[in-house]
């Protein structure tokens, strides 16, 4: 748990500006004491009771996720790791932690199953609006704009041709940050709604009831795309086209 101590001074701060049940400082603490007695279940409360708090912080996520790999709930830890990545897709501690954890998953499954489980990547355009934060990649297509007009003037002011040359180049490399960050933003614009499995043994609903008929099945830390909403149920596309509903519970909108 080497994240959760950098929630500690937003915690304080939000304690100072907000009446809680329990000051988010104390959650901290808990969290902590817990980690380091061995108690994972009591750690985790912790951690979730921060999250519930409002103190959901790249570093608290982490460290939620990583308690629930350690407790083999392997949806929800894909989860927390996922929110991470969304906000820092550079976060590469992140990245590995999801990726052993899809891999710690595979073989439960197949240890259960038989056969191997191969993961199902989203689709490109998702992909590429992953590949920046949207608070990221909107500067960065600004930022830019202002380089392609400053290369530009540049090269007509150019008295030289090695200046010429260099101001050419610069004006092309600016030209591709502005569609890179364009294309972020764009495609994260676009980005379906989605969600994780958190649960596995789960099959997605003919009807938005409990006792609806059960049809396809869809794997634990499966990301699905959310189409619509009614009462406790969501609506949900699975990667391989099937559709249905699952309980809102069951899913952690990403």
């Amino acid at each position: 748990m080497r994240r959760v101590v950098a929630a500690l001074a937003l915690a304080g701060a939000l304690a100072g500006a907000t009446a809680w049940a329990v000051p988010p400082g104390e959650l901290v603490e808990r969290a902590l004491d817990a980690e380091e007695a061995g108690d994972l279940p009591g750690a985790t409360r912790a951690l979730e009771e921060l999250v519930a708090a409002g103190v959901d912080s790249d570093g608290v996520l982490y460290d939620l996720g990583t308690v629930y790999a350690r407790g083999e709930r392997y949806g929800e830890a894909i989860w927390c790791f996922e929110r991470v990545l969304l906000r820092a897709p550079g976060d590469l501690p992140a990245r590995r932690n999801l990726r052993a954890t899809r891999v710690r998953l595979a073989r439960k499954d197949a240890a259960r199953t038989g056969r191997a489980v191969v993961e199902t990547q989203p689709p490109l355009s998702v992909q590429v609006g992953e590949l920046l934060p949207y608070g990221a990649s909107v500067p960065l297509v600004v930022v830019a704009e202002l380089l392609v007009m400053g290369a530009w003037f540049a090269r007509r002011r150019a008295k030289s041709e090695l200046q010429r040359v260099g101001a050419t180049a610069a004006l092309a490399l600016a030209l591709l940050v502005g569609a890179f960050g364009a294309s972020v933003v764009v495609a994260r614009s676009q980005r379906p709604r989605a969600a994780i499995v958190l649960r596995g043994a789960l099959h997605l609903l003919q009807a938005p009831r409990s006792d609806g008929i059960p049809d396809a099945a869809v794997r634990e830390g499966e990301r699905v795309e959310v189409t619509s909403r009614a009462g406790a149920f969501t609506r949900v596309r699975a990667p391989g086209g099937a559709a249905g509903w699952l309980a809102t519970r069951d899913l952690g909108a990403l």
